[in-house]
């Protein structure tokens, strides 16, 4: 407050400050007209900081923090105002800045727990599970009964695969008494962990304790999504179906459906919910997606042409064009809208999309061009890279391998057996009969990259397998080991990325059957992926065709190279593949009745 004006000015302060507490700003506003008009006192920190709330509660942003900043450059050290700047940037979605901001408030008063809430809060959304544990902890040091603090730490705890950890938190959280928002979302928060760690029914139960509490479309949607896992699919149909009722517009209900409707082969419903909704962009644009995911490139075209026709400038009408056209070969036309795009932006997405276009188009220099364009917007965009690579090979340029490295970079490991297993082959046999349980009965998601067979849907590592956490003990060494033996170079995109140490970031099984095969891919969000295997059909034996081999540089585009195929491992139970995230790879289809098992992870630098 103004300690060193005259009363009124602090009068007035203290008259906004209650209008802008009832969100009455406008009010706020006129109150604080006096002051705004004197050149002594408008530029006063105080008046600078409750102007900022006042153009908070008027949507101006970018005016609001102006304001706080020119205020907090005025007097730095004014914790209220550092909270206000950092709750501001949370809302603006510059999270690294508010966290800075909340430290800083923090820093000026270090009980100040709104800014450890929300500080709390923009971690775990960050993953920064360490930070936010440590947040947490802080807050609960400061104040042994706040649930709400024992709620973000079991979140946290869960985030971080220490599960159970995070289920003994919760539920002495729930034990307390607290108010019905705070604990539905506890419930919420133990659903997701137990759900995680395979106990469906329990995580259902608490889904259904918080809508009692309080009913939300969002809870409601998770309990669709657990009746899914208990296979209970005519409910979990159900659900989203009424949902969709209440809320015709919205894009993930639609999308969650019709997943689901993929997954079980109910082709008369498929994607029918989209033409009964609303033609809004969005729902469009969803439609569109699911289309070419399914390879229905002209129906697709059809859906971006209206999107298109209603907003001429719609970037993702334009692009989505261009990828159609693409798929259905017409490439210069593609190349043409690309470029369009081009001109304008340099999202790396869409430079990948438009260097394929140009591959396509037999220019894999344009390619390449976009491709660094792409990469100086977002060092080290993995998509980006691994175009890249394919342009450097339509161009005879040896630093394709360089950059992919398929000798250097693709490691194999025959692992030895965890501890309390004389033989990879008895552990095997163990954990391939845990893994079929986990498997859904359903066919492969749209979205993956599998073809005749099916994938886990949640993370395996840290969820109470006991042996899956057995065999990461032993995965984990084979990766240090790799990461260890990596030659030092800050010019490489995937050397320079070495810190010495490494987390899971991703980990899940594929279950292929006869003529089963994972298309040629890239993991856009890890450092180093894998492959290990569990089960693999006799059909791998065959180092002529190579049947069920994992294969390396070919990418999901004919570009006509003359070695599309630049490396192959035979799967072999109990061996692990390690290679570059940004690396083509896929498998070579294989007919045999037997199941192919994996275990798959990405791994990032800690």
């Amino acid at each position: 407050m103004i300690d060193a004006f005259a009363p009124d000015p602090a009068r007035i302060l203290q008259q906004a400050a209650q209008f802008i507490d009832r969100g009455e700003v406008g009010l706020a506003e006129r109150v604080m007209t006096p002051l705004l008009a004197n050149p002594r006192l408008a530029g006063h920190p105080d008046v600078l900081h409750f102007l900022g709330l006042i153009r908070i509660g008027q949507d101006r942003e970018a005016e609001a923090l102006g304001l706080i900043e020119s205020s907090l450059k005025a007097r730095p050290n004014q914790p209220l105002v550092r909270l206000n700047q950092g709750k501001l940037l949370a809302r603006l979605g510059r999270a690294d800045e508010a966290i800075a901001a909340l430290r800083a408030a923090v820093k000026l008063k270090p009980d100040l727990a709104e800014a450890l809430h929300l500080m709390a809060s923009l971690q775990y959304a960050a993953r920064q599970w360490e930070e936010a544990e440590a947040t947490c902890r802080k807050l609960l040091r400061l104040n042994p009964g706040d649930t709400a603090a024992k709620g973000t730490l079991g979140a946290v705890l869960g985030g971080s695969e220490r599960l159970a950890e995070a289920e003994t938190v919760l539920r002495r959280a729930l034990a307390e008494a607290s108010p019905p928002p705070l604990k539905a979302a506890l419930h919420r928060n133990l659903a997701t962990a137990l759900g995680r760690m395979g106990r469906i029914g329990p995580a259902l139960e608490e889904i259904v304790a918080a809508q009692k509490l309080e009913p939300s479309p969002a809870l409601e949607a998770h309990r669709a999504e657990l009746l899914q896992k208990m296979e209970r699919f005519e409910e979990a149909l159900d659900a989203y179906r009424a949902l969709l009722a209440k809320d015709a517009g919205n894009p993930a209900l639609h999308q969650n459906l019709n997943d689901l409707l993929y997954r079980l082969k109910r082709e008369d419903e498929y994607l029918k919910s989209y033409d009964r909704a609303p033609r809004s962009q969005a729902l469009l644009l969803g439609k569109a997606t699911m289309l070419m995911h399914g390879q229905r490139a002209a129906e697709a075209l059809a859906v971006y042409e209206e999107m298109q026709a209603r907003d001429p400038g719609d970037v993702h009408a334009i692009a989505g064009r261009a990828s159609a056209l693409v798929l259905l070969g017409r490439h210069a036309e593609a190349a043409a809208l690309f470029e369009s795009l081009a001109a304008r932006r340099s999202d790396p997405s869409l430079m990948a999309s438009a260097a394929v276009a140009q591959m396509h188009n037999g220019d894999p220099e344009r390619a390449l061009a976009l491709c660094e364009k792409g990469l100086a917007a977002a060092p080290g965009d993995k998509t980006c890279l691994a175009m890249m690579g394919i342009a450097w090979r339509m161009m005879g340029d040896e630093r394709d391998d360089w950059l992919n490295g398929y000798d250097r970079f693709v490691r194999v490991f025959d692992l030895e057996p965890p501890d309390g297993f004389s033989s990879m082959a008895d552990f095997n046999a163990e954990l391939a009969a845990q893994l079929e349980r986990l498997h859904p009965s359903t066919r492969e998601y749209l979205t993956q990259s599998l073809r005749r067979g099916t994938q886990t849907s949640d993370h395996l590592f840290g969820t109470g397998q006991a042996l899956v956490d057995r065999l990461r003990t032993r995965l984990a060494e084979a990766v240090a080991r790799s990461v260890e033996e990596l030659p030092e170079d800050e010019s490489h995109p995937f050397l320079s990325c070495n810190s010495g140490d490494f987390r899971f970031s991703g980990s899940w099984s594929s279950r292929l059957i006869a003529d089963g095969f994972h298309v040629n891919h890239l993991h856009p969000d890890g450092w180093i992926s894998s492959c290990y295997y569990v089960a693999v059909p006799d059909a791998v034996k065959d180092e002529a065709d190579r049947p069920g081999w994992i294969k390396f540089g070919e990418p999901s585009f004919d570009v006509g190279l003359a070695q599309p195929i630049r490396r192959a491992v035979q799967p072999v139970p109990g061996r692990l593949v390690l290679f570059p995230s940004h690396m083509w790879h896929g498998t070579i289809p294989f007919r045999n009745d037997a199941a192919r098992m994996t275990i798959a992870f990405d791994a990032v630098p800690k």
